[in-house]
C-alpha cells in the first residue's frame, strides 16, 4: 500500500465523539438557536410535507430553509431542505425534480444520500439522510486561530478529493462545497452534505441574493454560466483549503458584492508568503485550485488526486518541508495530532 493510499489517521485524527442527533452543523443545545425567518416559521407552523414533521429550523433565509425533521413513515430523522420559487423564475419546478431525480440516485460513500422530494404549502422540498458528526465550520469555530496544521490539510483534501472524484463518476457535481456542508465523521471519515444546492438558483429572484455563500463561489458561477461543472466545486475546495491553513477565505470583501468581485479580478495571496512554513509543494497545488480560468485548474478530481499524490506527505517525502512535523517548532494549536 503506498503512502497515499493509506488513511494517514495519525495525520488527521479527527476524535470526534459520536452524538446521537446531530446533522448538518446543528448547534449543541446549549447553544444558540438557528435564526429563523418568516418563510421558515410559517412552514413549522403549517407541517405542509407530507409524511415529513419538521422539528427544528436549522438554517433560514428568505426564500429557503433547512429543517431537522422526522420520517414518520420510516421513524427516523433526516434533514428536509425546502425552498420557496420566486415568480420571475421559468422552469424551476422542472428543473427541481430533475435534479432531484439525480441526486436520489446517487449512492457514493462520501456524500450524503437524498432520499425524497415533494412539494406541499407553496414550497418545495428535499429529504436528505442524517449525517452524524461535526461540521467543519464548527470545528474552525472551536479553535482559537481557526486554523489547522498542513499535515491536517493535506489529508482533509485528499478525503474531499476523493468524494468529489466520486461524484464526478457518478455524472454530478455538488455546487456548495463549504466548510457547513463538510462533516467530520466519527472514525475519520469525510462526508459531503447539502448536494443538490444548484437548483435552489432557480428559485432565487432576480433581487435575492446569492442562495451559496459569496466566499466559496467560482468565478464562472459569479458571472452566472449555467454549463459550470465540476471544477467550480474544485474551486471551492482550493477556498476551503486556504481557510483550513491561513484562518480566513482568500477572498472577503465589506459586503459580499466585494467578495464576489475580489473572486473574478483579484489574485489570492500566495499562501507560503502569508506562511513560510507552508511547502511551496502545498502552496502550488491550493493555487492552481483558484486559478481565475477553469482551464487552468485541474480538470476533474480525479487529477487533482494525482498531482496531491506527488506531493512529498504522500509520495515518500513525508515529514519534510510539511508544517507540522516532528523536528519544527510546534507548539499545542500546531500539533497535527490535535483538531478538536
Amino acid at each position: 500500500m503506498s503512502a497515499f493510499d493509506a488513511s494517514s489517521s495519525a495525520a488527521f485524527a479527527l476524535d470526534v465523539k459520536s452524538r446521537s442527533d446531530v446533522v448538518g452543523a446543528l448547534p449543541e443545545s446549549d447553544e444558540p438557536a438557528a435564526p429563523e425567518s418568516a418563510f421558515s416559521r410559517k412552514l413549522l407552523a403549517a407541517q405542509p410535507f407530507s409524511g415529513y414533521e419538521l422539528l427544528e429550523c436549522l438554517e433560514a433565509e428568505e426564500r429557503s430553509a433547512v429543517f431537522k425533521a422526522r420520517d414518520v413513515s420510516m421513524d427516523r430523522t433526516a434533514v428536509v431542505k425546502a425552498l420557496r420559487p420566486s415568480p420571475e423564475r421559468t422552469g424551476a419546478v422542472e428543473e427541481f425534480f430533475s435534479e432531484a431525480g439525480a441526486v436520489a440516485r446517487i449512492r457514493v460513500s462520501g456524500v450524503a444520500r437524498g432520499l425524497d422530494a415533494g412539494r406541499g404549502g407553496g414550497a418545495f422540498f428535499m429529504v436528505h439522510e442524517l449525517v452524524r458528526g461535526d461540521s467543519l465550520e464548527e470545528r474552525f469555530s472551536r479553535r482559537q486561530t481557526g486554523k489547522f496544521t498542513e499535515r491536517e490539510t493535506l489529508d482533509l483534501v485528499r478525503r474531499l478529493g476523493e468524494a468529489l472524484d466520486e461524484l464526478f463518476t457518478a455524472g454530478q457535481r455538488h455546487g456548495d462545497v463549504r466548510p457547513k456542508r463538510i462533516m467530520l465523521l466519527p472514525g475519520g471519515g469525510v462526508s459531503l452534505a447539502g448536494i443538490g444546492f444548484a437548483w435552489q438558483t432557480a428559485f432565487a429572484g432576480d433581487g435575492d441574493a446569492y442562495l451559496a455563500k459569496p466566499e466559496y463561489l467560482s468565478p464562472e458561477r459569479i458571472r452566472g454560466e449555467k454549463n459550470y461543472d465540476i471544477r467550480a466545486d474544485l474551486y471551492a475546495l482550493g477556498c476551503v483549503w486556504f481557510s483550513a491553513l491561513l484562518g480566513e477565505t482568500p477572498f472577503h470583501g465589506a459586503v459580499p458584492g466585494e467578495t464576489l468581485r475580489l473572486h473574478l479580478e483579484a489574485e489570492p495571496a500566495s499562501p507560503r508568503e502569508r506562511d513560510p512554513r507552508l511547502s511551496a509543494a502545498t502552496s502550488r497545488l491550493l493555487l492552481s485550485l483558484l486559478a481565475k480560468d477553469r482551464d487552468a485548474r485541474p480538470r476533474t478530481p480525479r487529477e487533482f488526486l494525482k498531482r496531491l499524490a506527488d506531493h512529498p506527505f504522500f509520495s515518500g517525502g513525508e515529514g519534510k518541508g510539511v508544517a507540522g512535523e516532528p523536528g519544527e517548532e510546534n507548539n499545542e494549536e500546531n500539533d497535527p495530532k490535535r483538531l478538536a
